[in-house]
């Protein structure tokens, strides 16, 4: 199944943002930073106190999961919303999807994806 960014956009605007140690803490995450935005930092401070996998998104988000994302069970991250729209695409023909979501004005958005059902 095939969605618009647009549909995307509008589908997880209404999620809650995902806060560390809910259901499925940030351990069980591999999480995917883009550094150049000011909210990766607090990010990274709690994603390594929890242990988890960190990786650096610099450069192109395809790449990135053809690469080290497309094993992983449960990703999370802190990207711009074009990078989330096509890690999110890339997730879904694997039986990931959209889990939580928050947007930042600087076009910043946390999400994550994981196993469906």
């Amino acid at each position: 199944m095939t969605t618009t960014r647009r549909a995307f956009l509008i589908a997880t605007a209404s999620l809650p943002w995902m806060p560390f140690g809910g259901a499925m803490g940030a351990s069980a995450h591999a999480w995917i930073v883009d550094a150049d935005l000011p909210q990766s930092r607090v990010i990274v401070r709690h994603a390594r106190s929890a242990g988890a996998r960190i990786t650096a998104l610099s450069g192109d988000a395809g790449w990135l999961w053809i690469e080290r994302l497309s094993p992983e069970p449960a990703i999370a991250g802190i990207t711009r919303f074009a990078d989330a729209f096509v890690l999110s695409q890339l997730g879904a023909e694997i039986g990931l999807r959209a889990a939580h979501h928050r947007s930042f004005d600087n076009g910043a958005v946390l999400w994550s994806l994981k196993r469906c059902g």
